[in-house]
């Protein structure tokens, strides 16, 4: 998966509202980021990347690009 279609597969999956997200959109400027898709994004994470995040790493995340850092960069196609 591209980091693009992360952040338009992860923002479906959360039931964000319709936006155009960028991967430096903040998490906490979104309608609808709460404790909710704080577990989504967990759950969407440990799905795709096998990977298990804690809230204690999920409340360092700023915006896309931060949780694909911590997801880890290798693990996205280029494109």
């Amino acid at each position: 998966m591209t980091k693009n279609e992360f952040v338009n597969q992860l923002s479906e999956y959360c039931e964000f509202e319709n936006e155009n997200f960028t991967l430096d959109t903040h998490f906490k400027s979104i309608n609808g980021y709460d404790s909710l898709a704080i577990m989504s994004i967990i759950a969407f994470v440990d799905e795709n990347f096998k990977m298990s995040l804690t809230t204690t790493q999920l409340r360092e995340i700023t915006d896309f690009n931060s949780l694909i850092t911590l997801i880890g960069v290798d693990k996205f196609e280029n494109g």
